[in-house]
């Protein structure tokens, strides 16, 4: 996670099949298709925002690190063009009548870097040891023992009751609330297949070891270097061998300037950005006729998320004062050079949840009058503190353009210079007054909800965090976990039943009814509002075979997505 200024981070979509072809837009391109038959070898570097801090459950991969991530790994189930969520290492899913038990098959013959099998007991492992019951087992004793510590996915896989074996290539998998969708499993992205030798290995954080069609070769911070699998399992259409490149070298490049010099001159075959903070650069790079542009739909929406712990967004005077005060259109023109759009809703129309009723837009005079209203209700102006991204002058420019926003509608908020790595600690649980996070995306909700309830699991107290925490007093705070990703830090009843009735239910047109009265309930509260929506691009050249190779299952994947695109059947032209 990030500023969404700065690139934003993190992600999931659901299992609604919506169709999104249309807008994957590819812009320009002479010199990036090259030649239509696939050349083998070759060795590319390609630019990307964000660093690696590790890959083990409980780090943190941003969107254009994970790109480089998902060479080495690939995840139970992908997403299709279309927003469905289809079996990848799986070879199949299914559900009970009451979408609480769910059924996964782990697809024959894959195995891992390390020359394990993928199957059931590696699956078992996987979704053990992403909610945490590895960890918590390791601190009461118990085996096995993770050497990781719990993260953000204990929140995402909250729901989950219980996991067991069924055969050598099958698992169960019981869920607390109702899902009808297979989104729990795919986290934008980011729930790996890991061989269990690094899940249990004292080198998990630095050591990634997954299925996919390059394995690692070395790994910092700042640079991510992999070398074509020799054994990977897929192959192309005409039954050849997979990848085609002989290697990758991901450099993390934070300034967007030196990202659009290297894919000019040559130095990058391809570079990554996001219209959160490099709308200038993308722009330039869709007018070069010797490199190509793709971009993903704008169906990823930052927010602002207002702490309701504390003084002054307990008050719903001050969210509805600062959600009425921001003017979007002047944002997106004046920031974005109009590459966005306004947002009339928390998520965007491609979206299940998509409901423009309630959504506190802009609207000067209404702002000044909920002002007056919370000075009214406390005795005090509203003034509240907002973290800013110090190094970053994108950031710093934005947040200036939001306090003068404020200034107009007699709200005081005052910039707090952070640096990036201060802000996502203070982030989960949430230490700011109001922060900007790209965290909600996608047409379904797989990336949505977690972020706006209490607890994934509906706050069952029979969740095995939740009875060890109150039989081992040291481990106390563990449900902490739960609502960890409710940045917001609020529960309304009326939403969250709402959400989790939309869930559980089978029927399309009743669970898209659900989840846009939930959005009308969260909208007038005003827990959170959106500042515009936005997108990822990538630009490359002398490169063929970009979005050319569908998915295991069939179907065609996103052409480019919050992490880049798939590299597995890219070639090199040059």
């Amino acid at each position: 996670m990030k500023s969404i200024f700065t690139g934003g981070r993190r992600k999931v979509v659901a299992l609604m099949a919506i169709a999104l072809v249309a807008s994957l837009t590819q812009v320009s391109g002479s010199g990036a298709a090259g030649a239509d038959t696939p050349k083998r070898g070759g060795n590319i570097t390609v630019g990307i925002f964000d660093s690696f801090p590790g890959y083990c459950m409980a780090d943190t991969l941003a969107n254009s690190s994970l790109m480089g991530a998902r060479t080495i790994y690939e995840t139970w189930v992908e997403q299709r063009a279309d927003g469905k969520i289809v079996p990848y290492i799986l070879k199949s899913v299914d559900h009970s009548a009451d979408n609480k038990t769910w059924s996964l098959v782990v697809r024959d013959g894959i195995k891992f870097h390390d020359g394990t099998p993928v199957d059931a007991t590696a699956l078992l492992l996987n979704l053990q040891a992403l909610r945490g019951a590895l960890y918590v087992n390791g601190l009461i004793g118990k085996t096995p023992k993770s050497t990781g510590k719990l993260g953000t996915a204990v929140g995402f896989t909250a729901n989950i009751q219980d996991v067991v074996v069924t055969g050598p290539m099958s698992v169960q998998v019981t869920l607390y609330q109702a899902d009808s969708d297979l989104d729990w499993l795919y986290a934008s992205g980011r729930f790996f297949a890991r061989a269990p030798s690094q899940i249990l290995g004292a080198e998990c954080s630095t050591k990634p070891v997954g299925t996919g069609a390059f394995k690692l070769v070395s790994t910092e911070l700042t640079k991510l270097v992999v070398a074509a699998n020799p054994d990977y399992w897929r192959k192309d259409a005409k039954g050849g061998k997979l990848p085609y490149l002989a290697g990758i070298t991901f450099s993390f490049l934070p300034d967007a300037q030196p990202r659009v010099s290297g894919v000019k001159s040559g130095s990058l075959a391809a570079t990554m950005f996001s219209s959160a903070s490099d709308s200038k650069q993308i722009k330039d790079l869709q007018k070069n006729k010797a490199i190509t542009t793709i971009m993903s739909p704008e169906d990823f929406y930052p927010s602002i998320w207002f702490n309701h712990k504390i003084a002054p967004f307990s008050s719903k005077n001050a969210r509805l004062a600062v959600s009425y005060a921001l003017d979007r259109e002047k944002f997106v023109k004046v920031r974005q050079k109009g590459l966005g759009s306004v947002p009339d809703s928390i998520v965007g129309p491609n979206n299940i949840m998509y409901n423009k009723k309630n959504f506190a837009g802009f609207d000067l005079a209404k702002a000044k009058s909920f002002a007056v209203a919370y000075k009214a209700e406390t005795g005090k102006d509203l003034e509240f503190n907002f973290p800013v991204v110090s190094a970053s002058s994108e950031d710093v420019a934005n947040v200036t353009l939001i306090k003068q926003m404020m200034e107009a509608a007699g709200i005081k908020m005052n910039a707090l210079p952070q640096t990036t790595a201060e802000i996502i600690t203070k982030a989960f649980p949430q230490q700011y007054q109001a922060m900007s996070l790209l965290l909600m995306e996608g047409t379904g909700t797989g990336f949505v909800l977690p972020f706006v309830v209490s607890d994934m699991s509906g706050g069952n107290p029979k969740h095995f965090i939740t009875q060890i925490a109150a039989a081992v007093p040291a481990l106390k705070t563990l449900p902490v976990y739960f609502g960890i990703l409710n940045l917001s830090s609020f529960k309304d009843t009326v939403s969250e039943n709402l959400l989790f009735a939309a869930r559980g239910e089978s029927d399309l047109a009743k669970k898209k009814k659900l989840y846009q009265e939930a959005t009308a309930q969260l909208q007038a509260e005003a827990r959170l509002t959106s500042l515009w929506r936005t997108s990822y691009a990538l630009s490359y050249k002398n490169l063929g075979g970009v979005g050319e190779l569908g998915l295991a299952a069939g179907g065609q994947r996103r052409l480019v997505t919050n992490f880049g695109i798939d590299w597995t059947g890219v070639w090199s032209t040059k």
